[in-house]
């Protein structure tokens, strides 16, 4: 039988990928509830809708909902009976209730629009939730000195503001009142004068031996009355996880000096009484806490603020209570037992793909024992499942960890050449999202006691695979500066004909903190199947290499970490694949940053691609979202006390000298990368007579969300190398 040639991936085929993502075990650990994305071209959206299948394999994955394209964030009723999921069907976010053998959904209505994953209580018989909303007082003026009626043109606002996305002309005032250090946020935008405060909701014939979803008409819970404000105060209260005595643990900083530190804290509330506890206080992040399923302890991710924000991001641990018996709240940092440190490696995936439907920060997972987590552990460029054994935090003096021997995490799925993105564990069955450089995320199955024997449960993106050309990519060690190993990958094009050289582009990744990886990268099998050859690399400032080689870049932007990356280029140049008279770059973010580096400290590329760059460290500190604590750290120093610092490794001190054609990529609503900095790149430019081109996407932050915008990045830097390389 003679095999159909497969055919070149193209910029379209961005909108082809399915990605299957955020799955749940259902409690008894045989069913599985997901969420899918799919692109949706004609519209220029992606929807998102639940699917349902057998957790251990087996059968047919089945769509749960199909109401446009607007469901997410599935969680089951503890009876597993009913499943709770986000959607904007109705207009703007709220809850969602349906049983798995599917049917009609039932509105859960609130007053609020719910902006975060709606969490059962034990007893099934509520749901919490965040929902960001304006609470001052009668006498509140925005600032001292403001104009009469100004409290109600706030208060006009956040309603409008809390109704959900704008349609049509606004009925009230558009004009921002500014008055916080932290005052938007790149993707949420301006911030106004709301906070997130977390809710409490009951839910209908919910209850032990319930079915959790109500009859016609329900009962008087349905009321958004009914909707009950936990939180309260001019402060950010964020993911709410309950007890299994009824309380909630969430991530709140409720001090009037919150937006300018780095640290948050947990606490602890009763909904039935409104009571706060401070419940941990430490030098840095803490969030997406999940409490033992006997209520002893509480895990969640974060650091002690070492680094600032360079710092390895760990699985911690605190004793719940016992504290809570000796009256020992809060605690603090020492007493905060660190899981994940023993490694020296990232709690968490830090491992990024252009075609994943994941999570930022993935909760950890408790066993029944409550002694056992399940997580992921990133380690180069792979992230893996692992399961860590808690040792006793009773006894020890103040309730620290002093003394106690952590034991290493055992891995159960992942290896070298694939990173585990998502899982979910439950009755002894785990659940996870896995991908490698040839084959995007699908989910996967496996008992807990035999992780070697896996059962792949989704076939999303098969048939697209099975027409299109795909490059494998090697991995690959070289030396970088000061004699580091540092890893990179390099992808031949995906129909070479003979050994090279061939024409290479070079990818630089984000943060300077983001890794590159074992993961499927559809913009380097685009640039793969047109003729070229690939290769990225992971600098100093990479994570999931140890704390040391993350914060190696602190301080020194543009110096020891652009050696590491020519040095990747290096090497593809010296392994024969690199035609050094026809290479290019490119880069997103950081990646940006060092694009426009790069070729202002070097005439050896033909051609690059900048996208959503930061050309001018001075004044990138006082227009992102993040510059004034990103910037003080990462740059050393502020515009007023490092004026020369900042400017002299940025491209803007050296914009004379680049000589090679720019194509300029950015969302006019970035907020972390203003715009401006790609403004300022591209008419010095074309000031000095130089090849540039710049390319706004309108309603675009900081990550494209759009299918259209997506696939038209993609042709126009395909295009842009193709002339200056191909040619």
């Amino acid at each position: 039988m003679t095999m159909r040639p497969m055919r070149p991936m193209r910029p379209e085929d961005i909108n082809r990928f399915v990605s299957p993502g955020y799955p749940q075990i259902s409690p008894d650990g045989r069913r599985l509830v997901y969420v899918v994305q799919t692109p949706d071209a004609e519209e220029d959206r992606n929807r998102t809708d639940l699917w349902i299948t057998a957790a251990a394999g087996g059968q047919e994955p089945v769509r749960l909902t199909n109401a446009g394209g607007k469901d997410r964030l599935p969680r089951w009723s503890p009876d597993g009976k009913t499943i709770a999921f986000v959607s904007e069907r109705n207009g703007r976010p709220q809850i969602w209730l349906i049983a798995p053998d599917g049917g009609e959904a039932r509105h859960l209505p609130t007053d609020q629009a719910v902006a975060s994953a709606p969490e059962w209580s034990p007893d099934g018989r509520f749901i919490a939730y965040t929902a960001r909303i304006f609470e001052r007082p009668a006498d509140w003026q925005p600032y001292p000195g403001a104009p009469p009626g100004d409290r109600e043109r706030a208060a006009a606002q956040a309603a409008e503001d809390g109704k959900g996305p704008k349609t049509g002309k606004r009925d009230v005032s558009e004009v921002k009142v500014i008055t916080r250090l932290k005052y938007r946020f790149d993707g949420a935008g301006y911030f106004g004068d709301r906070r997130s405060h977390v809710f409490v909701v009951g839910v209908p014939c919910a209850g032990p031996g319930a079915s959790g979803v109500a009859a016609a008409g329900g009962t008087d819970a349905t009321d958004p009355s009914r909707a009950r404000m936990v939180t309260s105060g001019d402060y950010d209260h964020e993911a709410p996880a309950w007890t299994p005595d009824g309380k909630l643990v969430f991530t709140a900083v409720r001090r009037g000096d919150a937006d300018s530190l780095a640290n948050q804290d947990l606490w602890l509330a009763d909904p039935a009484t409104g009571a706060l506890t401070l419940l941990y206080e430490g030098r840095g992040p803490a969030g997406a806490a999940r409490v033992s399923l006997d209520g002893s302890m509480v895990a969640f991710l974060g650091h002690d603020n070492r680094y600032r924000g360079s710092t390895t991001p760990s699985l911690l641990v605190i004793p719940l209570a016992e504290a809570l018996a000796a009256g020992a709240l809060p605690l603090g940092q020492d007493q905060a037992t660190d899981l994940s440190g023993i490694v020296d490696r990232p709690a968490g995936n830090p491992i990024s793909s252009d075609v994943r439907y994941a999570p930022m920060f993935i909760p950890p997972v408790w066993g029944e024992d409550s002694r056992t987590i399940y997580h992921l552990l990133g380690d180069g460029g792979a992230t893996y499942l692992v399961r860590y054994s808690v040792p006793p935090l009773s006894g020890a003096p103040a309730l620290g960890p002093a003394g106690r021997e952590i034991p290493p995490p055992v891995r159960l799925a992942g290896d070298p050449g694939r990173v585990v993105s998502g899982l979910d564990y439950a009755a002894g069955r785990l659940v996870y999202q896995a991908g490698t450089p040839t084959q995007p995320d699908e989910l996967y199955s496996a008992a807990a006691d035999t992780p070697a024997v896996e059962t792949r449960l989704t076939h999303c993106n098969d048939a697209l695979l099975a027409e299109v050309a795909v490059a494998a990519a090697e991995k690959r060690t070289f030396r970088g500066a000061d004699g580091w190993e540092i890893e990179g990958w390099l992808m031949r094009p995906a129909e070479a004909r003979g050994d090279g050289p061939y024409p290479t582009v070079l990818y630089i990744h984000g943060g300077p903190h983001g890794v590159y990886g074992s993961c499927f990268m559809f913009q380097c099998q685009v640039m793969a199947s047109a003729g070229f050859a690939v290769v990225y690399t992971n600098p100093r400032g990479s994570q999931s290499y140890g704390q040391d080689f993350a914060r190696a870049v602190v301080g020194d932007w543009g110096g020891k970490d652009y050696q590491d990356i020519m040095a990747g280029m290096d090497d593809a140049i010296a392994c024969g694949v690199a035609d050094p008279g026809r290479l290019g770059v490119t880069g997103w973010s950081y990646g940006g940053y060092m694009t426009s580096w790069t070729i202002s400290q070097t005439d050896r590329f033909r051609a690059a691609v900048a996208g959503a760059i930061i050309y001018n460290r001075h004044n990138f500190w006082g227009t992102s979202d993040i510059g004034y604590n990103f910037g003080d750290h990462h740059f050393g120093g502020t515009p007023w006390e490092q004026a020369e610092r900042l400017l002299s490794r940025s491209a803007a001190a050296y914009t004379g000298k680049v000589v090679t054609p720019l194509l300029l990529i950015h969302g006019e609503s970035d907020l972390r990368c203003p715009i401006e900095q790609t403004e300022q790149f591209f008419l010095s430019l074309r000031f000095l007579g130089k090849t540039a081109v710049m390319v706004r996407y309108p309603g675009e932050y900081h990550s494209f969300q759009k299918p259209g915008h997506k696939a038209d990045r993609f042709a126009r830097s395909l295009a842009w190398f193709e002339h200056y390389l191909l040619q």
